[in-house]
C-alpha cells in the first residue's frame, strides 16, 4: 500500500516491519523524522533533556575554540552577524529614542517613577534590564543625573 512521505509529500511503499512509517528513506526526510522525534522526546523527557545537555556542554569543553576558527574561516559569516546585530541594536535603541525626547520639565531628575509614569515610553525595568541599570540608559542618551 503506497503512502505519502510526511516531508517531502512523495508517494513511497512502507516497509511491511513498519506499518505506521510516515517517512520515506530519502535522507533529507530521515532527518526530518530524528528532528521531529529528537523535540517530542525533550519535550516530555526529563531524563533525555539532561542527558542532552550534559552532552552538549561536554562537547563545548573539548571544542573551546570552535566558534573562533569557525568565525575564522569564515568571514561572510562574520560580516552579515555584524549586519544583523546593527540592525538588532536599532531596533532596541528605539527605545533610547523615547527616552532622549520625552517632555518632562526642565531641571526635574528623570527618576524610575517618573519614566513608569511617561505614557509611550518602556518602564524603567525595561531600560535598567537592557541596560545593566538606569545611570547606564542616562548615560547613553547623554543625560548625567545629579544622583543616583
Amino acid at each position: 500500500m503506497t503512502q505519502r512521505c510526511a516531508c517531502c509529500d512523495k508517494p513511497f511503499d512502507p516497509r511491511p516491519q513498519v506499518p505506521d512509517q510516515a517517512f520515506c528513506s530519502a535522507p533529507d526526510c530521515q532527518r526530518a523524522r530524528k528532528r521531529q522525534w529528537q523535540r517530542a522526546k525533550l519535550q516530555s523527557d526529563p531524563d533525555y533533556r539532561i542527558n542532552q545537555r550534559a552532552a552538549q556542554q561536554a562537547w563545548s569543553q573539548r571544542n573551546q575554540d570552535y566558534w573562533r576558527n569557525y568565525r575564522d574561516a569564515r568571514p561572510e559569516y562574520v560580516q552579515r552577524n555584524r549586519e544583523q546585530q546593527r540592525s538588532r541594536d536599532l531596533g532596541r535603541n528605539v527605545e533610547l529614542a523615547k527616552m532622549d525626547v520625552c517632555d518632562l520639565p526642565s531641571g526635574l531628575y528623570l527618576s524610575g517613577l517618573i519614566i513608569d509614569e511617561a505614557e509611550g515610553m518602556p518602564s524603567a525595568a525595561a531600560y535598567a534590564h537592557r541596560f545593566g541599570s538606569l545611570i547606564r540608559a542616562y548615560q547613553t542618551v547623554g543625560f548625567t543625573p545629579d544622583r543616583d
